[in-house]
């Protein structure tokens, strides 16, 4: 006899994903969060999936109306079909008799009961009960409230229904004597910024007898969905190696580097605004293209105009590149495509959205070659700056099970340092190349070199570096003092 759980799918394939399947079946969970984190419609969602599976379905409603619910629903585009919605104010129907018991023990006692009364005859195989703190007001201490809890799990654990229980997050310094009584425990979370789209994000604290991902996983809300990002794990993603070769498209660069771009390799180009990093990044880009591989540039700074015209001016035609498509997933799976680039607002996605998004063009595009620019405004994605190293080495790693090679753009003004944003990512790359100003005859020239390459040789010196309509040409090795190269404009 097998004792594995059979698991009830959410309606959000994501979130099943963390779940490892889904909710188990027959079992009570919890989704708590404070007011506008998104319970009441990932509620609707859940019942949504079962109805549509031909499942009966009840939402019982302790603080909101039938018609606001089915207002909440039409807002996403929802039918919610054969749901059963019903009204059940936690108050009695008549007044309690005279009891030495206080009067809320006899409330309280009344609500558990016609909350199961009415599942149990309902018939309902999935059920959702909005919300917990209704209940919570009539307890007279927590022991109180959890016994009552037991008995309703209790009750409901005999009858063939999963539910699905929400609870208010009203005071930091509550009891968490809901969460001991349930089979599984999810925790919504909202973070508003001081600027920007505010940040959804949640975590499974429990699922008794079940596996899950641990871990922060970001979600967003969206008219018609709920959209969960589950944080990355490398290490459960690998595909067959491939020797893939990516050259510069500029000879001097090659020999300078020591030979092209490998698979699975990371390289970072650092160096002060203006210097051409973009351009450099570029390069490589074409290249790729033109030896057939597909590649995605995540653009966090420049427009879109500027970066198609900077394609058609400096690096040829762009009839390789794909429209900015946004959430719009047309023409990605077009084989003519072969650049797809992206426009990032760093004040509008999480960074589990952004992985997530890196993820898909990985997977569903067959992406050789990613190139992020610039790790600068990455960081304002990353509000945490502490979380950036990590989160940067879990891509790297995936990217590179995955024979992917990244590109990772970062400005800044003074000499490397690995103690400071965004140096430290230099530190976990395998290869660094640096672009600087220098002072030459009242003169500001560029310079380049490399700085580290961990898969073979590289050249030492210090080269001229030019900027023409052509894009990056490199010049003869210069001598320049220490002080010099550290100079900016």
């Amino acid at each position: 006899m097998s004792l594995q759980l059979e698991r009830i799918p959410t309606g959000i394939p994501e979130l099943d994903s963390v779940l490892r399947g889904g909710f188990l079946r027959n079992r009570i969970h919890l989704v708590e969060g404070r007011p506008g984190t998104g319970k009441t419609t990932f509620g609707l969602r859940y019942l949504i999936e079962g109805d549509r599976a031909g499942q009966r379905c009840l939402y019982l409603s302790l603080s909101e109306a039938e018609d606001e619910l089915r207002q909440t629903a039409a807002s996403h585009g929802w039918i919610l079909g054969d749901i059963e919605i019903v009204e059940m104010i936690p108050l009695p129907d008549a007044p309690a008799p005279q009891t030495i018991l206080l009067p809320t023990d006899n409330e309280l006692t009344g609500v558990i009961a016609r909350i199961a009364d009415k599942v149990e005859n309902s018939g309902a195989t999935r059920v959702v009960i909005d919300s917990m703190a209704e209940i919570r007001l009539l307890s007279r201490d927590s022991a109180h409230y959890r016994r009552q809890v037991i008995a309703l799990r209790e009750r409901l654990s005999k009858i063939d229904t999963t539910v699905m229980l929400l609870d208010d997050i009203t005071s930091d310094g509550r009891e968490f004597e809901l969460r001991g009584a349930v089979h599984g425990v999810i925790g919504f979370e909202y973070d508003e910024g001081s600027f920007g789209a505010a940040r959804r994000r949640l975590h499974v604290v429990k699922l008794r007898g079940g596996d899950f991902q641990s871990g922060w996983h970001d979600y967003i809300i969206q008219t018609g969905e709920i959209l969960v990002f589950p944080s990355l794990i490398a290490q459960e993603h690998h595909r067959p190696h491939q020797d893939i070769k990516v050259f510069s498209g500029v000879d001097e660069l090659d020999q300078l580097f020591g030979g092209p771009l490998r698979t699975g390799c990371s390289t970072m180009i650092l160096g002060p605004s203006g210097i051409g990093k973009t351009t450099l990044g570029l390069h490589y880009a074409v290249e790729a293209v033109q030896a057939g591989h597909k590649v995605a540039y995540f653009n966090f700074d420049e427009s879109e105009a500027t970066m198609r015209s900077r394609m058609v001016k400096n690096m040829g035609d762009d009839k390789t590149m794909d429209e900015p498509i946004g959430d719009h997933q047309a023409n990605e799976h077009d084989e003519s495509h072969k650049f797809l680039l992206r426009r990032i607002n760093p004040s509008r996605i999480s960074p589990g959205q952004f992985i997530w998004n890196v993820r898909r063009m990985v997977e569903d595009n067959d992406v050789k070659l990613v190139i992020i620019d610039s790790i600068n405004s990455y960081l304002n994605v990353i509000r945490e700056e502490k979380t950036l190293l990590p989160q940067m080495n879990e891509l790297f790693s995936y990217l590179s099970n995955m024979g992917v090679m990244v590109i990772v753009i970062g400005a800044h003004s003074n000499r490397l340092d690995t103690s400071k944003q965004p140096d430290v990512v230099s530190i976990i790359t395998d290869n660094i190349i640096s672009m600087r100003y220098y002072e030459q005859g009242n003169v500001v020239s560029k310079a380049i070199c490399v700085l580290k390459k961990r898969q073979g040789r590289h050249a030492t010196e210090i080269r001229e570096l030019f900027l023409t309509d052509a894009g990056v040409q490199i010049g003869e090795p210069i001598q320049v003092t220490g002080l010099e190269m550290g100079a900016a404009t």
